[in-house]
């Protein structure tokens, strides 16, 4: 049995669908059962990282769990150190945690530094791990749909990088992989898409998919928080991606080959995610 935290998330909700899809048993893990939608063989259960007392029913019998917490603290990883209590207490054998390609790079923002701290946790465990560490998600583009959609405009930050984005089917698909096979004990893979995108290159493919130019156009950091503020959407956490964003030029264009020589398939491309959810773009 395989447990799945984070399983309504987009990697673990494509996790889920895939280990479905190949008949391996796989249990979900949400804060809001009711709310999911799986596959019938799928075991949905009821847990919160916040709520310890929720984890040894979603635990039991589990021997591989895909650990993705919902977030980090200025305490740190508490909910990773819950969640490997919980875990050695069950007979958990192997630990894949999901984290980010800053930890490879020495990146030293809020986020990065919360999963670097995680991965620290699980590696102690004293558990068998595996740890992903992915770039850029392709979703980052849903934040510029509204204006793609009213203005065929796309608003990017002055400085924001060039990147491999990743699809997140492709890191479900290498989860998926490390969960299910051997030899990936004690491994750290970088996880990238297969090719490296300027942000008007990514306004072009998706102008190309509309069929209609979109236009992009640079703003300071500054004009970036200020919008975001006058949106209810600042404070900390977008201090935090802001930062991340700024850190991330030095290594986000780097190219890694793990998707492909753990799945076989070369990973999917940006215009494949953008004709998949073309419809946000209006």
């Amino acid at each position: 049995m395989i447990l799945v935290t984070g399983a309504t998330g987009n990697v673990g909700s494509e996790l889920v669908a895939q280990l479905a899809a190949d008949g391996v048993p796989v249990r979900a893990m949400t804060r809001s059962p009711e709310k999911a939608n799986f596959p019938t063989s799928v075991e949905v259960v009821a847990g919160d990282f916040d709520k310890p007392e929720t984890l040894p029913a979603a635990l039991a019998g589990v021997e591989r769990v895909f650990v993705v917490p919902p977030g980090y603290g200025p305490e740190g990883p508490v909910q990773e150190a819950t969640l490997v209590a919980a875990a050695r207490e069950a007979g958990v054998k192997h630990l894949v945690k999901l984290s980010t390609s800053g930890v490879g790079f020495g990146a030293t923002d809020p986020l990065t530094s919360g999963h670097r701290a995680g991965e620290q946790l699980i590696k102690d465990s004293g558990l068998d791990w595996s740890i992903l560490r992915p770039g850029t998600f392709m979703i980052y583009l849903y934040g510029y749909a509204d204006t793609i959609g009213k203005e065929r405009t796309m608003y990017v930050t002055e400085g924001d990088p060039v990147s491999a984005m990743i699809h997140p089917r492709d890191i479900a698909s290498v989860a998926a992989k490390v969960l299910t096979t051997s030899g990936h004990e004690g491994q750290t893979y970088t996880l990238t898409g297969g090719e490296a995108l300027s942000p008007q290159r990514q306004g072009e493919i998706i102008g190309e998919a509309l069929g209609q130019k979109v236009k992009v156009v640079e703003r300071t950091a500054a004009e970036t928080q200020a919008d975001f503020d006058r949106l209810g959407w600042g404070g900390p956490r977008l201090a935090a991606l802001l930062e991340l964003k700024r850190q991330s030029a030095a290594w986000d264009w780097n190219i890694s080959d793990s998707v492909e020589q753990i799945t076989g398939m070369a990973p999917l491309t940006l215009r494949n995610w953008v004709d998949e959810n073309i419809h946000i773009f209006g």
